[in-house]
């Protein structure tokens, strides 16, 4: 079994993004977007001319019962860079 920060998990779940782009913004299915780089503590998104920079803020919540997680991975929006022409 994956654990919710397990870099391989983060890439095959949903997470909520705060900030950034509105098109990135709320619960996001990464396996949906088109190029997503990660690691434990960050996700970058491309994202038109460039790549956007998210930071974890907090880790999915347990289940209110106990059992499974109920709220996803946040990632905060951090900032953007431009893709070098």
């Amino acid at each position: 079994m994956r654990r919710a920060h397990d870099p391989s998990a983060i890439a095959m779940s949903a997470v909520l993004l705060e900030g950034g782009p509105n098109e990135l913004s709320g619960t996001v299915e990464l396996t949906e977007l088109d190029e997503v780089i990660f690691s434990e503590e960050k996700i970058k998104i491309r994202y038109g001319n460039g790549y956007e920079h998210y930071e974890t803020v907090r880790p999915p919540l347990p289940g209110a019962n106990g059992g499974g997680e109920s709220e996803h991975m946040t990632f905060r929006w951090v900032g953007r860079t431009k893709i070098a022409e």
